[in-house]
């Protein structure tokens, strides 16, 4: 009975393929015929054959002498006159990573940018950074709500070079 059912979809699906395939199929006899003329390009003004083949000629002009003595500092050394140091808060020194991740989320949260670090004297601990502030001016300006936030009394003001 299921070989049945596919055979006679198999037939009427091949039946409505040849009628869609005749059916709008286009048809010369209703189709218009077009043609598209293509113009003739202008000839050219000017006489190809006559012309001569440029030659490429080395201009030797003395008139333009350039001194190229470098009367300007050099860069490395303008940038190692100037002070790129930034400023962070160290809020502390914590040995609880649950303490640390919680005080970072809060600062991120506030808007202030943490970071952390590994303390040089004790390899257990990390010190949690805020900033980096571009003066120490703008870590006054915020001091007290940098304290609240980790509800700390004072923190430290350290120069942080990237």
């Amino acid at each position: 009975m299921n070989f049945n059912r596919t055979l006679g979809i198999f037939i009427s699906v091949t039946i409505l393929i040849w009628i869609l395939i005749f059916a709008l199929s286009p048809q010369p006899k209703y189709q218009q015929i077009t043609s598209i003329n293509i113009p003739e390009l202008p000839k050219p003004s000017v006489d190809q054959d006559t012309l001569q083949s440029i030659e490429f000629k080395e201009v030797k002009n003395d008139f333009f002498k350039i001194d190229i003595k470098d009367t300007i500092p050099s860069a490395k050394e303008r940038v190692d006159k100037i002070d790129f140091n930034f400023y962070v808060y160290k809020v502390g020194a914590f040995e609880n990573q649950t303490i640390i991740s919680k005080l970072v989320k809060s600062y991120n949260d506030e808007g202030f940018p943490a970071l952390t670090e590994q303390n040089q004297s004790n390899k257990d601990l990390t010190n949690i950074l805020v900033g980096p502030f571009s003066s120490k001016s703008d870590i006054e300006d915020n001091m007290e709500k940098l304290n609240n936030i980790a509800k700390i009394n004072a923190g430290e003001v350290i120069a942080w070079n990237p």
